[in-house]
């Protein structure tokens, strides 16, 4: 570790380094924005967004306030008690990424990375931001400050439906906030801010080439502004294409094993399984159930989806008067994605009668029964891939009536409606049970037959369709209402209500388990909000500020909660801040969590109780037991769910001596209670330590066949519950140093420990450093700046390495780096030119080989592999 911190120091930062750089020489910071100069910033400090009124006479000593994220009060020092990491639009332009998720997946605040377009689902072209490593449904995602609806199948905000040539900057703010915004802030808020106040036209084009097969990415944003007088107005068009890459096209997804293949395997009444005799003898996998015959899925599927999104962007200010002003913002996203998996797996039982001629010379199967039922684990080859084609309509739509009160008040009217629908078609690959069975009885298919079989007219089309809306209301009013002898005691109170819905539906042969091995739900639900807010800000010296911040929120399918919040920023000198800040959160149980009906689904889990109990048996036992196998899960909405609640702490420190150098760190730590969800493993070793009466007692049942395995049809019913708890401690360490025309930048999150108990009674346990959980990132950048017009930056992105799934077979994956190069020129008059390259040394992901289906972590490590990108932007 310590050699990847020197590395941050003279390496770069990745192409997010000015991103997330944690101040820039104060000449650089000082922007004018309506005829006001903004406070230079310092450490991490976020960006702000003037308001656009013109100032009355009255208000003069107050023009310079600015909305800052975090706060509902106004303030003349943007920098305060609350870690704030801002990428602004430069930055933005900098990555060539098309997509706000990639950018911030690359930042070290996003801990245990973050879901990215994959295929597999109906969420595949979705993407997230995730913080602290908390799940994304515990990061609230804003636009302008304001909610947006949350995907109907997944819980948390589609990124991808925000346009990015929209953005002007995201705000991260690094704490815990559900007193200042409500729900879901548990693991801290982003905040998109959009472009305003923009006059003239731009165009901007870039293009990403792989340097394997497929994956090429196409950009294409216009931005029109007019920004004159009282009015002001931009609108942005901006096309994406993301080509297809196929998983056998790279070397780290060309591989991943699936137990069920074909040829495929059989087992009669629960007993031994037989791979099919025809299986390839390097396919064939050992199990203490027997043998079964395996499938290399990565010869099928593709590794991430084909998209393509077109994205509207409007939003106008019109000033009456130097008191009033109206806000009007329009946003629409369609978006398709296609996607393909490996033929469509199933579990089916075939008539003794039947299944004693499908043998060879038409006889019986080996090793079976003829007076027995068959049960075969088979894929359809002869249908070909499922394929999935979705498409996703967004629209947003909000007005803002603002209203300058005098001395300093103002105060804000906001009303807004969002709507996501999704259609999700399967339009290839699928087939109804009932149907395959005839055809085997008649002969047209024989599970045991490599050639002739026939599957014309077998096939189906699932549909899964999805809608989730949010509407709501919001009036705030803030100013000073006490002039102290260190500065005004300033407050803010409003009250917002707020309407959300989901519907998800599938096609009711899935609904009703008729289609092989696809299965889904069925659910809809609703909910209203009251909330009520206030905050107040003392400055209690010229160096010493309080901040206190409570929020009453009621919803009408589970009850109330209030959560307080209390900071302090503490200035002994110009050149140092000190900060520290303590609140409660809280996260309201998902709608799907809530409403959905029974789901069914594969999970990898390592059966503890049957590892040892084969470990009992020494020389004898059979240790594949102690490996990561799929079994299924049985779960299901639940309206008795709680909300989960957290404490969190943060307390930091900046320092910048002068304009070349700044350094800081903020300390954080948290406790969240009521966790929704189980860890499975835990969940065994409960059942191990307590035995099966414990577990019915917390509404979860282990299902075990005659031979003490986990049953393969049965599995485990475990219903939503509030059942696990989390504590998470760590800290972000920043750095920058500039040397003439070299500029460094250095931040790291180090996390000391992420505890969870997955189950009631484990206790907490360290999973730091297991599968998925890194224990640091590290990012760093070099830049050479001659002038204005080069801009030349280094980049290294790092991630700690991990233990594997399966401990019994021990080892851990290797620290992974990746870096990045790339350099713009400005040619005046004629536009900026930017080409790079990422991943610029090929580096491989690290592969957990003890997860033979799933060996790439998609959320951590990016597929596409070295890539080289130009770009190119003209303003006129």
């Amino acid at each position: 570790m310590l050699r990847t911190l020197a590395l941050g120091m003279l390496v770069s930062f990745p192409l997010v380094s000015l991103a997330q750089s944690i101040t820039m020489p104060v000449d650089d910071l000082k922007k004018e924005q309506n005829g006001a100069v903004q406070p230079a910033p310092s450490l991490a400090a976020p960006s702000v967004q003037l308001s656009p009124t013109t100032p009355a006479p009255d208000q003069k000593k107050y023009d310079e306030r600015v909305e800052v994220t975090g706060s509902h009060i106004r303030k003349i020092d943007v920098e305060g008690a609350s870690p704030i990491l801002t990428v602004n639009r430069k930055d933005i332009e900098k990555t060539n990424y098309n997509s706000v998720s990639d950018i911030m997946r690359d930042t070290t605040v996003s801990a245990f990375g973050s879901a990215r377009e994959s295929s597999g689902s109906n969420a595949a072209g979705v993407a997230s931001i995730d913080l602290r490593g908390l799940g994304a449904d515990n990061t609230l995602v804003l636009l302008n400050g304001q909610r947006l609806p949350t995907d109907a199948v997944t819980g948390y905000v589609d990124i991808n439906l925000i346009p990015t040539a929209a953005v002007e900057r995201v705000d991260v703010l690094k704490d815990g906030s559900s007193a200042v915004y409500g729900s879901d802030a548990l693991a801290g808020v982003v905040n998109m801010i959009t472009r305003k106040d923009f006059n003239g036209s731009e165009v901007t084009m870039s293009q990403t080439t792989p340097e394997y097969k497929g994956g090429k990415r196409q950009d294409i944003s216009l931005v029109n502004g007019v920004s004159k007088g009282k009015f002001s107005m931009v609108n942005v068009v901006q096309y994406r294409n993301n080509e297809v890459v196929y998983s056998r096209d790279r070397k780290f997804s060309n591989t991943a094993l699936s137990p069920t293949g074909n040829p495929g395997s059989y087992s009669q009444n629960g007993g031994t399984s037989y791979a099919d005799p025809n299986c390839p003898a390097n396919l064939i996998h050992h199990t203490p159930d027997g043998d079964e015959c395996r499938i290399n899925t990565g010869d099928f599927s593709t590794q991430l989806p084909a998209l393509q999104q077109v994205s509207l962007f409007h939003d106008n200010t019109l000033n009456v008067g130097s008191r009033l002003k109206f806000n009007t913002r329009l946003m629409g996203t369609r978006k398709t994605v296609q996607w393909q998996y490996a033929p469509q797996p199933g579990q089916f039982t075939i008539p003794a009668a039947v299944a004693a001629t499908l043998g060879p010379n038409g006889g019986p199967m080996p090793n079976t029964d003829p007076t027995q039922d068959l049960d075969v684990s088979y894929r359809t080859l002869g249908l070909g891939n499922r394929e999935s084609h979705i498409t996703t309509t967004g629209f947003n739509a909000l007005e803002d009536v603002g209203v300058e009160l005098g001395k300093g008040w103002s105060l804000d009217v906001i009303g807004s409606h969002n709507i996501v629908r999704t259609k999700d078609n399967g339009v290839n690959g699928y087939v109804l049970g009932a149907k395959l069975k005839d055809a085997i009885a008649t002969g047209r298919i024989n599970p045991f037959r490599t050639t002739g079989n026939d599957f014309s007219g077998l096939q189906y089309t699932t549909t899964h369709d999805t809608e989730a809306q949010y509407s709501a209301g919001e009036i705030k009013a803030s100013g000073p209402i006490l002039e102290m002898p260190a500065g005004d005691l300033s407050v803010a109170v409003g009250a917002d209500v707020g309407y959300a819905r989901y519907q998800d539906s599938i096609d009711d042969a899935s609904l009703n388990k008729q289609v092989l091995s696809n299965t889904g739900s069925n659910g809809k639900g609703s909910r209203d909000t009251r909330s009520a807010f206030a905050e107040v800000s003392v400055p209690i010296t010229k160096k010493l500020d309080l901040s206190l911040a409570e929020r009453y929120d009621r919803f009408s399918d589970f009850g109330e909660s209030v959560n307080p919040k209390a900071s302090v920023a503490y200035r002994p000198a110009k050149s140092l801040l000190m900060r520290a800040s303590a609140g409660t959160g809280f996260k309201a149980p998902l709608m799907q969590s809530l409403y959905g009906s029974a789901n069914q689904s594969a999970e990898w889990i390592i059966d503890q109780v049957s590892c040892d109990r084969e470990k009992a048996k020494g020389a004898a036992g059979d240790l594949t037991q102690c490996q990561p196998q799929q079994h299924t899960v049985f779960s299901g909405g639940n309206r008795n769910l709680k909300p989960e609640h957290s404490v969190a702490f943060n307390a930091g420190t900046v320092f910048q001596p002068n304009k070349d150098v700044a350094m800081g760190f903020d300390l954080f730590h948290m406790r969240i209670k009521d966790v929704v969800g189980i860890d499975y493993d835990d969940a065994i070793r409960a059942e191990a330590q307590f035995g099966k009466q414990y577990m019915l007692d917390h509404g979860v049942n282990i299902h075990r066949n005659a031979g003490g395995f986990i049953d393969k049809q049965l599995g485990i019913d475990a219903p939503l519950l509030n059942l696990s708890k989390q504590e998470i401690t760590g800290i972000d360490l920043q750095a920058e140093y500039r040397i003439s025309k070299i500029k460094l930048n250095m931040a790291h999150s180090q996390m000391f420990y992420f505890k969870q108990e997955g189950f009631p009674g484990m206790g907490l346990r360290n999973q730091l450093g297991d599968s998925g959980k890194p224990r640091w990132r590290n990012v760093a950048a070099v830049s050479y700046l001659p002038n204005e017009r080069h801009d030349l930056t280094l980049s290294a992105n790092t991630i700690a390495g991990q233990r594997k799934l399966d401990k019994e077979q021990g080892g851990s994956t290797n620290n992974y780096t990746t870096m990045d190069l790339e350099y713009s020129y400005a040619w005046k008059k004629v536009g900026v030119f930017s080409l790079g390259v990422k991943n610029l040394l090929d580096s491989n992901p690290p592969l957990d080989d003890t997860q033979p289906a799933t060996p790439l972590n998609v959320a951590l490590y990016d597929q596409i592999g070295r890539a080289f990108y130009t770009g190119y932007k003209a303003t006129f």
